[in-house]
């Protein structure tokens, strides 16, 4: 009798404990002037028996804050922003009748002496929301000194290669700045990744499967990197600085002004790089003709000195309640010297065939400027607004690249040519949009996005002639290609809720006008395609802390200009890459089922996704003749993946914090149609942990690595990576500047190694990069508002 009580009891009291637990205080967060929402106020949940807060919350971009799993009893909330006057409410009751309350805060501006009580709060590192994850970068000690590249190393779901190539779920992902198509995001965008300085970005948003809104490009999703922009009331700032070993720095700027209703703000960030890198590609290759084998090396050597400076200006004028204007811009300029030398010889059976030195010489620049523009207008219902956006971006790219062969065997006088590569994109983008509430429940957007964009590559080539004793024009290398995209598409959604169910659905009908101009042959080959992209997203709350969520979206992944390019790019006489003007666009059909659960201080959120994607792209290597690479783009039939994820978030004590990613991935490619015979399958994993730890003192202690595993490719598989990076950081002068410390990949592991097979080659390609760097930095911000930046609230009853 007695263990049958305990085990009644052990069955019945959760289920009491949770009808104890129901309670849910909501509301929005505006300015009381302009009345617009605010972002990362402080709102803390205060008991009248005590003066530490129960919970505390920020904001997000819609100035909402929820508190939940509340039991029975009596509160009061206070809240605040920096230069903003408290709020505090009146005491209220959660009982069994009033389980739901909300309270909308309005704060202003003005000045009161308080009777004080200091409420210290940070701002998560990681955020989640039905549709995306959110990497807050400033709370990343890394970041301070870091590359975007090096960010999104730490981001959920994100893996980024030595090369700096960056994918999401193991699959490509759209790019975006401040949620707009970038031109340098496009080819080079590993290259500006790495020299975008970590500390300009504000957030980082992963959508695995966003909704009709949103361009349906990038297999994986999209990854949002938003760059800062702060709204503080009156002058405010930051200054952050670093130096590194081997000739690294970095520093940025950033200010805004915001007396009323109007906000200025702007930012600038220069960094400076010296990047060594080590490549070996061994290969065994079988000339189709004679049937000989030979042993070919290519052992690289280069080094690099890029210089990037970023900047940013904007404007945004609040009109009246109702209106509201801004125009923002964005400059990025990244030259960069690069010295290499390549090492290569070549083997048949014991007799050395050629044995040189290629050496290059380079001298590049790329720089984009955009320029954005909106109009809002908000009617009288809440939500219910229309708002006109335009951008426009342009970034030209000039490679200068100098050569010379060197030979030893045979021995003949050296060989000299030149390549100079001019490319330019020029982006445009129109967005209008209108949502409508209709009722308390249920939400309707529709707008039109039109992008017209076009990619101008010019390449000309030349070699010496001892016999004229001049360069002359190579016409093999000279060429010219324009490639024109205008995609014009309409979509809308439709969102409803009911009492524990959410719906999304989206439709989005894309007509794209697509042409190839080969200019040096006069060949101009278009392509129009009509097709429409679904997406579903669905929720069910279990509890007010527990999530299931379904999500489905039909997505595309278009080629770029360069891999449309027919014309030959010659890397150097044995490795040319040759676009194919009729590559197919992906198309991705993405499914994921999650579940969402959250505790005052652990959240756990698993998902398992399953991808079907036909006319799939992959970069195939083929012998051109006994000595000559050729490297083209090609669609694969189809290939499958499911994979499962886990982001596991934990605050202890608001001491340590851990958060834990671990992916799972199953895929399997059928290569058949380009000669491979059999699918190919395999399973792989990757981890990402990031933790940290509070010292007494304002000290603070991070540390995160990333492990993934072998990954599969048509002609073979690339081998596991890992990396391990440190930071630590100290806060001074009374909080208003921090001194930091950094040290990358402690252990000298990252590294890339590939075992490639195919008809005729057998490849291993290592690539090694000097990674560990030490950074020592300083921060500090200032700002002229009329509260001082600790978060103080009345007590007082």
């Amino acid at each position: 009798m007695y263990k049958k009580t305990i085990f009644i009891l052990l069955l019945v009291f959760p289920l009491f404990v949770a009808a104890q637990t129901n309670g849910i205080i909501s509301g929005k967060v505006i300015d009381s002037i302009s009345l617009k929402p605010i972002e990362f106020a402080t709102i803390a949940l205060m008991s009248p028996k005590s003066k530490i807060p129960i919970k505390q919350e920020t904001s997000n971009a819609k100035g909402i804050y929820k508190f939940d799993g509340l039991i029975n009893g009596t509160y009061y909330i206070i809240a605040s922003f920096i230069g903003f006057n408290h709020y505090q409410s009146m005491t209220f009751v959660i009982d069994a009748t009033h389980q739901k309350l909300n309270f909308d805060v309005r704060l202003s501006g003005e000045a009161k002496k308080l009777n004080e009580i200091t409420v210290t709060s940070k701002k998560p590192l990681y955020s989640n929301s039905i549709d995306r994850k959110i990497y807050h970068v400033d709370q990343d000690i890394i970041a301070k000194t870091g590359s975007a590249s090096e960010v999104l190393q730490n981001v959920p779901l994100v893996q980024v290669d030595i090369e700096g190539n960056v994918s999401l779920r193991n699959s490509s992902a759209t790019i975006l700045i401040n949620g707009k198509v970038s031109p340098i995001m496009g080819k080079n965008a590993a290259a500006a990744l790495q020299q975008l300085p970590a500390n300009s970005i504000e957030r980082i948003e992963v959508i695995t499967n966003p909704s009709a809104k949103y361009k349906p490009d990038g297999t994986g999703g999209i990854i949002n990197i938003v760059l800062k922009k702060t709204v503080k009331p009156g002058l405010n700032g930051g200054v952050t600085a670093s130096i590194g070993n081997q000739d690294r720095s970095n520093a940025n700027i950033n200010l805004n002004y915001k007396p009323n209703k109007l906000n200025i703000y702007g930012s600038y960030s220069i960094r400076k790089d010296n990047r060594i890198r080590l490549t070996t590609n061994q290969r065994k290759q079988t000339d189709p003709t004679t049937h000989l084998t030979g042993d070919y090396l290519d052992e690289i050597r280069g080094s690099s000195k890029p210089f990037s400076n970023t900047a940013t200006l904007g404007m945004e004028y609040a009109i009246d309640t109702k209106n509201s204007i801004g125009i923002a811009g964005n400059y990025y300029f990244r030259n960069m010297h690069k010295h290499d030398v390549t090492l290569k010889n070549s083997n048949i059976g014991a007799e050395l065939i050629f044995d040189y030195n290629r050496i290059r010489t380079n001298y590049e620049y790329e720089r984009e400027a955009d320029a954005t523009f909106f109009f809002e207008h908000n009617f009288k219902k809440e939500d219910h607004k229309i708002r006109f956006e335009f951008n426009i971006a342009k970034a030209p790219e000039v490679e200068d690249n100098h050569y010379i062969n060197s030979y030893r065997k045979p021995i003949i006088a050296d060989e000299l040519d030149n390549t100079l590569i001019k490319q330019t994109s020029t982006n445009r983008q129109l967005n209008l949009t209108y949502e409508l509430p209709i009722g308390e429940k249920t939400k309707l957007e529709i707008g039109y996005d039109g992008q017209y964009n076009k990619h101008d590559m010019d390449f000309f080539g030349e070699s010496y002639s001892y016999s004229q004793q001049q360069f002359i024009t190579d016409l093999t290398r000279t060429n010219h290609f324009i490639y024109h995209e205008n995609i014009h598409a309409i979509y809308s959604t439709m969102e409803q809720n009911w009492k524990k169910f959410g719906l999304m659905f989206g439709l989005r009908g894309e007509y794209a006008d697509l042409k190839s101009h080969l200019i040096t042959t006069e060949t101009l080959i278009p392509n129009h395609y009509f097709k429409i992209y679904p997406t579903l997203h669905f929720s069910y709350r279990l509890r007010d802390n527990k999530e299931l969520q379904l999500n489905y979206s039909r997505r595309v992944n278009r080629p770029e200009g360069d891999d449309l390019n027919p014309f030959a790019e010659y890397a150097d006489p044995t490795n040319i890459r040759v676009g194919n003007p009729y590559l197919k666009p992906e198309i991705i059909h993405s499914i994921e089922i999650g579940y969402k659960w959250s505790h005052n201080n652990f959240s756990i959120l698993p998902g398992i996704y399953y991808r079907y994607k036909y006319n799939g792209f992959t970069s195939i290597t083929e012998p051109l003749n006994n000595t000559t690479l050729i490297t083209t783009k090609q669609n694969l039939a189809n290939d499958k993946a499911i994979g499962a994820d886990v982001v596991f978030s934990a605050n202890l004590k608001d001491k340590v914090r851990i958060h834990l990613t671990p992916n799972l991935f199953y895929s399997q490619i059928d290569a058949s149609n380009l000669g491979f015979g059999t699918q190919k399958n395999t399973v792989t994993w990757s981890a990402n942990l990031n933790a940290s730890y509070t010292v007494i003192g304002g000290t603070n202690l991070q540390v995160n690595s990333n492990y993934r595993a072998a990954r599969l490719t048509p002609q073979g598989r690339y081998l596991p990576s890992f990396v391990l990076n440190l930071g630590a950081r100290q806060e001074i002068f009374h909080k208003k500047a921090s001194a930091f410390l950094t040290l990358s990949d402690v252990f000298k592991t990252q590294q890339q190694r590939a075992e490639l097979s195919s008809q005729g080659l057998e490849q291993d390609i290592f690539i090694r990069s000097n990674s560990r760097i030490a950074y020592v930095g300083m921060s500090y911000n200032f700002g002229l508002v009329k509260k001082k930046k600790e978060l103080t609230f009345d007590n007082t009853l």
